[in-house]
């Protein structure tokens, strides 16, 4: 049984003879993704081996090592072939752009799915970097903690400034815990700015930014509540 944000992911992934999971960990994901048939080889790969002593360990438990490849790897290093859809999830933003931008030539057209911890603006202008562009923009909460997901697929797209540091498709359509995830991004940013505020040396670039940030996310909180 995946949590909320796993069914998030799996629900975004292209369905594929080869799939690829980047940080896999226990290799829930992967188990799922080949229990439904949606791929029908998995790719699971991390950098830690304890991890990936896990993801092994319920792969055999669930009678599908046989259709996956446990790989010891940095990032989209573990990708060794041709894969449909690959998932790279469960870090900060700042590392995943740094894998994506690294191992973009791995890749192939290969549908993405992400999701990153923090800085999402830096993934957003990553995926732009590499010449793919978001279709499917998500969100979801698991275990008291907001999540946002991306379904990036290749090939070029115009994304302004606003766009890539907020987010578009996440505005849009009927997503149920917007005016909630607005609320705590709201409250985030003022935390940030009383620390910035305190400080001893004013930094009074980033304090201008982050009042930007609370002033955007709360007009979108306006316009959720109408």
């Amino acid at each position: 049984m995946l949590d909320e944000r796993l069914a998030l992911a799996a629900s975004l992934y292209e369905p594929c003879e080869w799939g690829a999971d980047i940080g896999t960990d226990h290799a829930f994901l992967p188990c799922h993704l080949l229990r439904a048939g949606i791929c029908q080889h998995m790719i699971a790969a991390d950098v830690s081996e304890n991890a990936l002593a896990r993801a092994r360990a319920n792969l055999t438990r669930q009678k599908l090592i046989d259709r996956a490849e446990v790989v010891l790897a940095d990032g989209l290093n573990a990708v060794n072939r041709k894969c449909g859809c690959v998932s790279v999830m469960g870090m900060g933003g700042e590392l995943m752009a740094r894998i994506l931008r690294e191992g973009q030539d791995k890749l192939q057209g290969a549908v993405l799915v992400l999701g990153a911890h923090t800085e999402l603006h830096l993934v957003r202008e990553a995926i732009r970097d590499i010449g793919y562009h978001i279709v499917q923009e998500r969100l979801c909460k698991a275990a008291g903690r907001f999540y946002v997901f991306w379904r990036a697929e290749a090939g070029p797209a115009d994304t302004s400034a606003e766009e890539l540091r907020y987010g578009n498709l996440l505005w849009q359509g009927e997503q149920p815990l917007l005016r909630e995830y607005a609320v705590w991004r709201c409250r985030v940013h003022q935390d940030k700015e009383r620390g910035l505020l305190a400080a001893t040396v004013r930094d009074e670039a980033a304090i201008s930014e982050v009042q930007a940030d609370i002033a955007w996310y709360t007009t979108k909180l306006e316009e959720l509540t109408c």
